[in-house]
This record gives C-alpha cells, sequence and structure tokens, in this order.
C-alpha cells in the first residue's frame, strides 16, 4: 500500500464517522419524541373541520367532522365563535396552536394536542377518508415538514400518522359526519343572533365509546376527581374528557386543603406506570404523589390553578 493510501484512509474514516454522527443527531432531534401513553388527537383545520383520534395500540382511528360554520366556547375567555374563526384568533393572538386545540378538546370531548392547517381547506365536498389520505401523503408531509408554522406535530409522529393512514384497512376507519347528526342545538348569542352549537351529550352519546383507551378501560381504576380552584364546574369538564378516554371515574367534589398549580395525581406507587396514570399526567401535566393511606378510590386527581386558567380571560 503506497504512503498516499496510508495517509488517506485515516481522513476517510473520520468524514464518514463524522456523517453518521450528525446524521444521528439530525434524526435525534426531529425524529424522536417522548412515548405518547394513549391515542393521538388531531384537528384538522378546513372546510369542514376534522377531528381524529388514534389509538395506538388497536391501529384504529375515529374521525369527527364538523361544519365550519358551526359555533363553539373558545376557551380563555373569548366567548362564542364559529370554528372557522378559532384558527384565526389563535394567529393574531400568537397562541401558537393551544388556543385552537383546547377549544377543541373541549367542544369534542376527545384530548387533542396536535394541529394541522390543511391544504384542502375549500375542498368540503371530499369525504372523510380522502381527507384524511390528502392530509397525510407523503408528499403533504414532506411540505408540512419545512412549513414549521402549519402544524406543531413532531416529525416523527407526522410520519408516522402518515404511515399508518395509508396502510390502514378502511374496517379500522370509523367516520362520524356530524353534517348528517342531530347532535347540534340552536342557541342565542349577546346581540340576540341565532347559532348552531355542539349539544356535548348527543355528541358523547354519539360516539360512545369509539374514542375510548382499551388499556385504560381494562385496568378500571377508580378515579376520584377534586377541584381545588375557586371555578366552579372544572371537575365536569375534566370528567367529560376522562370519561370519553375510558376512564372510570367513580366521584367529583370540591376540596379546599390543597391550592395547586399543577394537578396532582395521588395513589399507591404502584400504579403509577398504569396506562391510567401515564395517560393523566401526559393529557393534564400532572404530577404524582404518593398516597400512603388506604382509601376507596385507586387514584385522586386534584385539579389545580394551571387547568383553570384554560377558562379564564387573557
Amino acid at each position: 500500500m503506497s504512503a498516499r493510501k496510508k495517509f488517506n484512509n485515516p481522513w476517510k474514516i473520520f468524514i464518514f464517522s463524522a456523517f453518521l454522527i450528525l446524521l444521528t443527531t439530525f434524526f435525534s432531534i426531529f425524529f424522536f419524541h417522548e412515548p405518547i401513553p394513549t391515542r393521538i388527537g388531531v384537528v384538522i383545520i378546513g372546510n369542514p373541520t376534522i377531528v381524529f383520534s388514534y389509538d395506538q395500540t388497536r391501529n384504529a382511528i375515529t374521525a369527527v367532522s364538523i361544519p365550519s360554520d358551526v359555533y363553539v366556547d373558545v376557551v380563555k375567555g373569548y366567548g362564542s365563535y364559529p370554528i372557522s374563526s378559532v384558527w384565526k384568533l389563535d394567529q393574531m393572538d400568537k397562541r401558537r396552536g393551544f388556543l385552537l386545540t383546547e377549544t377543541m378538546e373541549e367542544a369534542i370531548g376527545i384530548p387533542i394536542r396536535y394541529f394541522i392547517n390543511s391544504e384542502f381547506s375549500e375542498n368540503g365536498s371530499a369525504g372523510i377518508g380522502d381527507q384524511l389520505n390528502t392530509t397525510f401523503s407523503f408528499f403533504s408531509c414532506i411540505r408540512l415538514f419545512f412549513q414549521k408554522s402549519k402544524t406543531n406535530i413532531p416529525p416523527g409522529i407526522l410520519f408516522e400518522l402518515s404511515r399508518t393512514v395509508r396502510d390502514m384497512n378502511p374496517t379500522d376507519m370509523t367516520f362520524f359526519d356530524l353534517s348528517h347528526q342531530s347532535v347540534f342545538v340552536d342557541s342565542a348569542l349577546a346581540d340576540g343572533v341565532n347559532v348552531k352549537k355542539i349539544d356535548q351529550g348527543r355528541l358523547t352519546l354519539l360516539l360512545g365509546t369509539h374514542a375510548e383507551d382499551s388499556e385504560i378501560r381494562k385496568e378500571n381504576l377508580r378515579i376520584a376527581v377534586f377541584n381545588s380552584t375557586k371555578s366552579s364546574g372544572l371537575a365536569q369538564k375534566a370528567t367529560r374528557i376522562m370519561e370519553g378516554l375510558g376512564f372510570h371515574v367513580n366521584s367529583i367534589a370540591n376540596i379546599e386543603t390543597m391550592k395547586p398549580s399543577a394537578c396532582i395525581i395521588k395513589g399507591k406507587k404502584e400504579i403509577f406506570k398504569t396506562t391510567t396514570v401515564q395517560t393523566l399526567k401526559w393529557v393534564y401535566g400532572c404530577v404524582l404523589l404518593e398516597d400512603v393511606q388506604d382509601s376507596q378510590n385507586d387514584i385522586s386527581f386534584i385539579i389545580g390553578t394551571d387547568f383553570e386558567k384554560r377558562f379564564l380571560p387573557y
């Protein structure tokens, strides 16, 4: 072997090693994400607006299509607006999607953390399945990857959903087009204008168990929900979403002995690794507190001021 080849080989090894390090770093930053312990909820902005929940365990999707002229109560004290205006409010006040996702979570009763500003926003004639296929096509996801303002979904989850939607059997996809369902009620705004709103009770009956997490339902842990804040009705609001996921809420009450900011999950240490506890922690950003005393409930879920802020004006 010539002296020149002996000299070049170490540099080739160095360049190749540096390339591998850069490649690994790139994938670590953009494609690795914290594991999500439960269903993945996404709202797709368009006409109509679509909310879907992906069950990672059963590899199934439940999707709800909502006419964009339906009014919803926007969180943070904004008042009632048509769904088509919520994203505009979010952008105008630079809420980075939180205003939209939290509003739709309260309206539909499905935990939602992610949004997509869809490319088919004016294609109201397409079916829900076609709209999902368009939104999660490989080339659409590539565009979303480079247009961060159009989605807050981490790249790893985005391309995982893209593959899932493309490969999923149609029998594993359940669609609810609310324009053809009796789930609305007429409501009068403060200025006297009559608008159409979602009747949450009717919608809950329509969805049934389709948005449940099967692992949470199987664990069937008894949960007591406590409201430690001054705002009334928060335990009921949290319970509606929890029951939609399959949680077994055993009781709700107020509590005055604690005033936490983050919500608290109290229970025996051995249940902290259950899907039930991990999901509660992920959905509401709770802290875990070991409870050494015996109780008729497996979990005490204590609502703090962080959750209360969702409904208070900015």
